[in-house]
């Protein structure tokens, strides 16, 4: 490590003390700022967790006329497979209809009307390009067209509604991030542009004996990224526990990685050297 970057180091350790006050205003934001985000992604990611497995479950039921034959029965199925946007086809007889409302419901129809009322069936997948409401309502009115088919169920509006609001949190999202993203890099900034004003005299001195501009930035881009990294750390810290807490509370409630808890601390880092780097470019040449 080279002396340069050891003097840097030390003087941005020094600069924290220095603005002890502006330091801790900063630090504190930064890591209530980094929580707020690390907790949204890992709600956004659960969220879209479950929006896409709703999404990957988005298939329709399709009942047949009763008095299709076999052969009736197999060229509707190739039919059905044919349509563009259909991934698999699985045909349920009326045996199979039995036993699952059987499972599902805990009750006999055989005990009731005295034979099997259910109608055979095909369940439709659809390919991921046609998981999304338009395109799946499309390949269900092409589906009722066809001959023997009796009726098709496809639950529109909670496909609907999923869809809606997992689109209406990334959006929320993506504008608290870019809010508070602003915000963080401002406050760093700030806190770097009153640090280099109460320091004019020692710059331009450094300046007048030939002091590079390299030299003189990196102290205040390495305390810029100490108090990104601090209020990140602290950010990161505040997320695993809030996360233990929910987990301990409702085990398997939510997806969590290790680069999500580390998002903080890494954005709290870039931050605080974007920040100190727009305090600089500002009112560096001004010194």
């Amino acid at each position: 490590m080279s002396l340069n970057l050891l003097y840097s180091m030390r003087e941005g350790i020094v600069g924290l003390k220095r603005a002890r006050m502006a330091s801790v205003i900063t630090v504190s934001t930064i890591a209530i700022t980094m929580t707020l985000l690390g907790l949204f992604l890992i709600l956004t990611f659960n969220i879209q967790g479950i929006a896409q497995s709703f999404r990957n479950k988005m298939t329709f039921e399709v009942f047949i006329d009763n008095s299709l034959e076999s052969t009736d029965i197999q060229l509707l199925e190739k039919n059905i497979i044919d349509l563009e946007g259909v991934e698999d086809v699985t045909f349920i007889s009326k045996e199979e209809a039995l036993e699952r409302y059987r499972r599902d419901f805990e009750n006999d129809p055989l005990e009731i009307v005295g034979y099997n009322p259910l109608p055979p069936s095909f369940q439709v997948k659809l390919k991921q390009d046609y998981r999304y409401p338009e395109r799946a309502e499309d390949v269900v009115r092409k589906t009722e067209a066809l001959e023997g088919v009796d009726k098709v169920v496809y639950h529109e509006n909670l496909f609907r509604l999923v869809y809606r609001y997992s689109r209406i949190v990334i959006l929320v999202d993506v504008a608290l991030f870019l809010t508070v993203l602003l915000a963080a890099i401002l406050l760093v900034a700030n806190t770097l542009r009153l640090t280099i004003l109460s320091q004019r005299k020692t710059i331009q001195i450094m300046e007048l004996v030939g002091a590079t501009e390299g030299f003189i930035r990196r102290p205040y881009l390495i305390q810029g990224m100490l108090q990104g990294g601090i209020g990140g750390g602290i950010g990161s810290f505040i997320v695993l526990i809030i996360v233990q807490g929910v987990s301990l509370r409702f085990p398997d409630f939510l997806r969590v990685t290790i680069p999500m808890l580390l998002f903080p601390l890494a954005l709290g880092l870039a931050l605080g050297f974007i920040g100190a780097a727009i305090g600089l470019g500002r009112f560096l040449k001004t010194a």
